[in-house]
């Protein structure tokens, strides 16, 4: 039999019902606990079916079905499965609340790497994190989470931290040694007189020219040359 035979001989496939690909849908995540994507192979009964086939006759209108949908979207409008291609759009207010939600919990700020938002199901830091960077859903890109809550929240921002100058380490190890009677060193940890800031990165630094310092310094080496004056 030729190939053109042939496949004018094979039967053509029933029609697709929205009521029929739900209820295959519901079967399989009552017998694994998840929802099915287009990848996710042969359907268990109808003959020769799949949940790919089912997803392309959704998107192009086959079978009796309406063109333009797809299996994500059917599952989203329908039993409110989250589609990761059609996110919806994130908002500022939406996100400080999260996060001022987030720091009564656990008295700080979430970062990226703080991980699922319990306020939020199926959202995560990182996802804002992402938005927030490269302009999804709703943002225009170029901003970070570190960025908003500093501008929003007063959060110290690690990335964008204040200049340093001599002048002012001096100052607080000045402070330091009346309150002590002594000097300060790289692992005196935080300085008192300036919430969020260590001695450590007052060194580092001086060390590596950070923050507005020119480096080849130390903390050591300013104090001795400081206490000579």
């Amino acid at each position: 039999m030729s190939l053109k035979k042939r496949r004018s001989s094979r039967l053509p496939r029933p029609p697709l019902f929205i009521s029929q690909i739900l209820a295959w849908a519901d079967e399989y995540h009552r017998r694994t606990g998840a929802w099915p994507t287009r990848n996710s192979g042969p359907i268990d009964g109808p003959l020769d079916e799949t949940w790919y086939n089912v997803s392309a006759a959704l998107f192009h209108g086959r079978r009796g079905l309406q063109s333009g949908s797809s299996l994500a979207r059917l599952l989203a409008e329908h039993r409110g499965v989250r589609n990761f291609k059609a996110l919806p759009a994130f908002e500022v207010a939406q996100i400080l609340s999260w996060a001022d939600a987030y720091h009564q919990r656990s008295g700080s700020w979430p970062n990226r790497h703080a991980g699922s938002i319990p306020d939020a199901p199926g959202e995560t830091w990182l996802a804002v994190e992402t938005a927030l960077r490269d302009g999804l859903r709703g943002f225009s890109g170029g901003s970070s989470l570190a960025d908003l809550l500093e501008t929003r929240r007063g959060v110290r921002n690690i990335h964008n931290l204040p200049a340093l100058s001599v002048e002012r380490i001096l100052a607080w190890a000045d402070a330091y040694h009346r309150r002590t009677g002594r000097w300060p060193l790289a692992t005196s940890g935080p300085i008192e007189d300036a919430p969020g800031e260590t001695w450590l990165a007052a060194d580092a630094a001086l060390r590596h020219g950070k923050r507005g310092l020119p480096g080849g310094s130390s903390l050591a080496r300013l104090l001795r040359k400081h206490a000579k004056d």
